[in-house]
């Protein structure tokens, strides 16, 4: 069964769209079956992906459709229900039923076995949907800005979720977003998220203005700018989010390496020339050999082999979306990032 992943905050305009986009995209890209439902009436999500659907998720609440009538492919392995306008009249309806917070659940039940990821893109405050989301949710995730009012309206959701949930033990991460380090505030107070909340933050998304550019055009992140920083940002939230979930992406078939071209027959006379020996695969076994001064080079599914952080000691860890690479530390954030194929801008 696939994971209900609310995305959720009490204050608005704080990147809960933007985050679920990215996430969603980057762990498409890496294999995942991800299905996306907007239950915020301003529907953003179908204009941040560029589309235009026929049906939306009130058919499925009010009139009684199929979920699964009511989903559109937005691109490849994510597929998207839709909300507009007309969740505003559901909800009342919704409220009148005996059994009104798990409305949406039983909606998506019957789709969870087809994905390995629902996202649920949250409004901005304790709606009669909202509540359904948080109550059909495995897990949450909670982006904030790092400013003093989303900082407060964070911890009056911690405590709201505890009472939906009986516990907050679903909330898998607090991610930071519009983080801006050259300012003393946006540092102090995502010091300030880490000594409270721990672990449960993640490495910061810097303020950028492709994410709204990418927004605006219809588009994700590693579709309109993968060089940018917010493609680097978000690539290494799917990596961390992808391990703390346990999913690994499906194993692809090897590339296919073509037979070298036989070498022209010799002249005659002369003794044939023995073609040169194939190199012998390395071993596994064998960590690269790192010359001084020499760049380290990202190799496997995990730690950098024969590196580690130029802080702290510790081993670095990879995240890879989009052809996007990131290098990072998990004890003292330290993080470099650069494109395989050029570099950022």
């Amino acid at each position: 069964m696939g994971r209900i992943v609310a995305v959720t905050n009490l204050k608005g305009g704080i990147g809960k769209t933007t985050t679920v986009v990215n996430l969603s995209a980057g762990l498409a890209l890496k294999g995942a079956r991800v299905l996306l439902v907007d239950v915020d009436a301003q529907g953003n999500l179908a204009m941040a992906l560029g589309v235009s659907p026929r049906r939306t998720l009130y058919d499925a609440l009010v009139d009684g459709a199929r979920a699964a009538d009511c989903r559109i492919p937005v691109r490849h392995n994510l597929d998207l229900i839709a909300a507009d306008a007309t969740l505003l009249t559901a909800q009342p309806t919704i409220a009148r039923r005996p059994d009104w917070p798990r409305v949406l659940e039983q909606v998506l039940r019957p789709l969870r076995s087809e994905y390995d990821f629902i996202f649920v893109d949250c409004g901005g405050s304790l709606t009669v949907l909202n509540l359904n989301a948080l109550h059909a949710a495995s897990d949450v995730i909670v982006p904030t800005t790092v400013e003093p009012f989303a900082v407060r309206g964070l911890e009056m959701l911690v405590v709201q979720l505890s009472r939906v949930k009986g516990s907050a033990g679903s909330l898998r991460a607090i991610v930071p977003t519009l983080f801006d380090a050259r300012t003393r505030q946006s540092v102090e107070l995502l010091e300030q998220l880490r000594e409270r909340y721990g672990s449960l933050v993640t490495a910061p998304i810097r303020i950028n203005v492709r994410l709204s550019e990418s927004s605006a055009q219809g588009k994700t992140i590693y579709e309109y700018d993968p060089r940018s920083r917010g493609a680097a940002d978000y690539a290494q939230l799917v990596e961390r989010l992808s391990d703390l979930w346990g999913f690994a992406p499906p194993a692809s078939a090897p590339p296919v390496v073509p037979a070298p071209a036989s070498a022209p027959p010799a002249p005659r006379g002369d003794p044939p020339v023995a073609p040169p020996p194939a190199p012998s695969p390395p071993d596994p076994a064998t960590p690269p050999t790192v010359a001084p001064n020499q760049e380290p080079v990202v190799t496997g599914a995990g730690s950098l082999l024969s590196l580690s952080c130029p802080h702290c000691g510790g081993p670095l860890h990879r995240a890879t979306v989009a052809g996007y690479r990131v290098v990072y530390c998990d004890h003292c954030r330290y993080r470099r990032q650069e494109l395989a194929s050029g570099v950022r801008r």
